[in-house]
């Protein structure tokens, strides 16, 4: 008699291949921003930065908020650090609302004096990891040394802010950010004030560094070039208030040259977004 396999007494074998089959459960965002309005007080008006700003920022991207000046880039980039509450809507991080700054949300500024003037190099980084947890001083001082030569400023490390140069305190300021861990480097145009060579080649370190280091970042520009240099998604604000216009997502493969033919029609279409207000696009 031939006996009937019923699905309650599938073979072992078979299950098992079903079960490496089945698809994994979708990767909850590390960033979520719902719906976000900010507004503030000038000694005139109240001004709307942003209006209902939606997004996410999964581990390990490189999502670059580009638009015309006054458009709410800066002031959600604030809010994402926990220095502004929005007037509507929620910022999540691990899926809890960010209420006030943390570590765990690294700052790159555009001004260059954003580190402490009477430490040196090393010794900045130095003292954020010391703030943030425990561990020995040869420990420290070896681990922000390996930092500094990630960042190339090997041999700099017994420098003070005033001798280095813009360009220079801006590598320290992103490894002091990779020191104490944080979750997500938020980067409000950290080049802008550098001169054109330079700022390429800070381009160029960032992207190496993110190569080897896979962080997380958002980076604000109004520059084209710059966030499809820099970014793996690009989402376009409008001008103010801010929303959001479109979202593209980059070829990783279109980083290697700004003559790149993705990126030659990827320019052409942001800056019909951009400059002409094209309707909404997405990629």
């Amino acid at each position: 008699m031939n006996a009937t396999v019923t699905n309650d007494e599938t073979p072992l074998m078979t299950k098992d291949l079903a079960a490496l089959h089945t698809p994994a459960p979708p990767q909850e965002p590390l960033l979520q921003v719902r719906g976000v309005t900010l507004r503030y007080n000038t000694p005139e008006y109240l001004v709307t930065a942003t209006y209902k700003v939606s997004f996410d920022l999964n581990r390990g991207d490189r999502l670059v908020l580009l638009g015309p000046s006054g458009c709410g880039k800066s002031t959600l980039l604030k809010a994402i650090g926990g220095h502004i509450r929005p007037a509507e809507g929620e910022i999540l991080l691990h899926g809890k609302a960010i209420t006030r700054p943390g570590t765990d949300r690294g700052m790159v500024f555009q001004e260059f004096d954003q580190l402490l003037p009477w430490k040196t190099a090393l010794e900045n980084i130095v003292f954020a990891i010391r703030n943030t947890r425990r561990t020995t001083r040869a420990e420290v001082v070896d681990e922000a040394g390996t930092l500094l030569k990630k960042v190339n400023l090997g041999g700099f490390e017994h420098s003070y802010p005033h001798s280095l140069s813009g360009g220079m305190k801006q590598r320290v300021a992103i490894a002091r950010c990779l020191a104490v861990h944080s979750a997500i480097i938020l980067m409000d145009e950290p080049f802008a004030s550098l001169d054109a060579l330079t700022r390429r080649k800070m381009q160029e370190d960032l992207l190496a560094l993110w190569s080897e280091s896979r962080f997380t970042m958002l980076f604000v520009t109004h520059s084209v070039e710059e966030a499809l240099t820099l970014g793996s998604r690009v989402i376009i604000l409008s001008s103010r208030p801010g929303q959001v216009s479109a979202e593209f997502d980059i070829d990783i493969t279109a980083h290697n040259e700004l003559s790149n033919p993705v990126l030659i029609r990827l320019r052409e279409r942001i800056s019909r977004i951009l400059f002409k207000d094209a309707p909404e696009y997405s990629i």
